[in-house]
């Protein structure tokens, strides 16, 4: 299976090339997009025009060049990607005369959308800080982490709260609230993981005792550190046969990181002793 990536509005070409053969004659070739379910993306079939094959939602979406599939490149641009478009699609490449496989290949996509840089809130009673990161209109569910930037550990996920929503896109926002013991030299940071694009967005969010003895406050916005993902994994993976050919017989008519890992300490905020245990999170460079 070939994985790639796609942005939500971007486009993507996905990857369905002849192991073998360099020419094909396509008054003699049969071609079907489909996903695992058999809907149907785009296909190609000598003389007919099978637009009208093609499900609503991939209508004027899709595309195959003639030119490239002489020469054995079977592959699907797909525009305008959106989050329904994270699947496994097959792509199913047929003899036309007697409706033998030439081959199939089949590409997984994996969907995303960058979150917006997080936003800390904070209020204080002297005794409890409450600190709130948001984060709005990313792909897929992100994973949020707080750490204690006195000593590099990592907050308990009990000490936080948080709460996902999605719009009418599909797209995650999130709110996560921190509540901690007031104590002096207060520095936090709210991390907001996104999985699919490897990228972590983090803010820290500090109160510092002043020589005068006045606190200050301060916020420091880090640029993602983020890989490009990997465009492409392999190893072959087929879908059911009996699904496959119900598709051409209907058309027809015929009868599938580089990770720097940092360990933090992992706990409840105890200021700048924190505590020893210790547990991992990834960050990625």
């Amino acid at each position: 299976m070939e994985e790639v990536h796609g942005m939500v509005g971007g486009n993507v070409d996905l990857s369905c090339i002849s192991p073998e053969r360099k020419h094909f004659d396509l008054n003699k070739t049969l071609v079907y997009w489909q996903t695992k379910n058999n809907v149907l993306l785009n296909s190609y079939i000598p003389g007919e025009d099978t637009s009208k094959y093609i499900h609503l939602k991939y209508q004027n979406r899709t595309s195959l060049t003639l030119e490239k599939m002489e020469k054995g490149d079977f592959s699907l641009h797909l525009s305008n990607i959106t989050i329904e478009d994270e699947l496994e699609f097959a792509c199913i490449v047929v003899n036309k005369s007697n409706t033998e496989f030439f081959f199939t290949s089949i590409v997984n996509l994996r969907v995303a959308a960058n979150y917006s840089v997080p936003i800390v809130d904070d209020k204080t009673n002297n005794t409890e800080v409450i600190f709130t990161c948001t984060s709005h209109n990313g792909f897929p569910k992100p994973k949020v982490y707080w750490v204690n930037k006195t000593d590099n550990s990592l907050l308990n996920q009990s000490l936080q709260n948080d709460t996902f929503t999605t719009n009418e896109k599909g797209l995650f926002s999130v709110s996560s609230v921190l509540k901690i013991t007031w104590t002096p030299n207060i520095s936090i940071e709210c991390c907001i993981e996104n999985v699919n694009l490897q990228q972590n967005l983090t803010v820290q969010s500090s109160f510092l005792l002043s020589p005068g003895g006045n606190f200050i406050r301060q916020t420091i916005t880090t640029p993602p550190n983020q890989l490009k993902p990997p465009e492409k994994t392999t190893n072959t993976v087929f879908f059911t046969i009996f699904g496959i050919l119900l598709v051409i017989l209907l058309i027809v008519g015929i009868g599938s990181r580089k990770l720097c890992k940092k360990k933090h300490r992992y706990g409840d905020y105890t200021g700048p002793q924190g505590n020893r245990q210790m547990a991992e999170t990834t960050e990625y460079i």
